[in-house]
């Protein structure tokens, strides 16, 4: 009826937004007092404007740039506040629970009262693709109170990070898919 031309032109029409994969970023979270990795989908669909596909992720707040010299480790450490890193240059390795903390559990936990660690878990966030270049941080002390993550930059490179702050510390609504970085 249209012929190759109708053909043509139905493949410029862009699709509909349901068409398109949900919004899935790697978070630190916080189990029973430990800092944990999951994989979170947030309930955002894109919206189609300025050529893009733009997510809405929540109502976040100042953006900070941050540069971490190459080869720096940190250590034990905790969000600063309920925030979403963007990886633009360099490389993190994160691992939750922090390693030296379990060495250490049977002094930290008593079996009767706490549930213990979540499983250990790896992460290396770096530019490339979503999975790989954003992580959200909500691994705040105050619920992380038994052990943070762990964390350096390996790269050679320096680490180049775009940090936001959700407004009040409030998570993004989001479904827990799996434990683990989002692949």
């Amino acid at each position: 009826m249209f012929g190759s031309e109708g053909l043509a032109l139905a493949s410029l029409v862009p699709r509909t937004m349901t068409d398109f994969a949900p919004l899935n970023i790697t978070a630190l979270a916080s189990v029973n007092g430990y800092s944990t990795i999951q994989c979170w989908q947030l309930p955002t669909a894109p919206v189609d404007a300025m050529s893009a596909l733009n997510y809405g992720i929540g109502n976040t707040s100042k953006a900070t740039w941050s540069i971490i010299e190459p080869r720096t480790v940190v250590g034990e450490a905790w969000a600063p506040s309920v925030q979403l890193s963007m990886v633009l240059n360099g490389m993190i390795h994160v691992s939750a629970p922090a390693a030296e903390e379990l060495r250490n559990l049977s002094a930290v936990i008593d079996d009767s009262r706490e549930a213990g660690p979540p499983p250990h878990v790896e992460a290396y966030l770096m530019p490339g693709t979503l999975a790989s270049s954003l992580v959200i941080a909500a691994d705040m002390k105050a619920t992380s109170y038994i052990s943070g993550h762990w964390i350096e930059f390996p790269s050679n490179e320096p680490t180049v990070l775009v940090q936001t702050p959700f407004a009040d510390n409030q998570v993004p609504e989001h479904t827990v898919l799996h434990d683990g970085p989002c692949e």
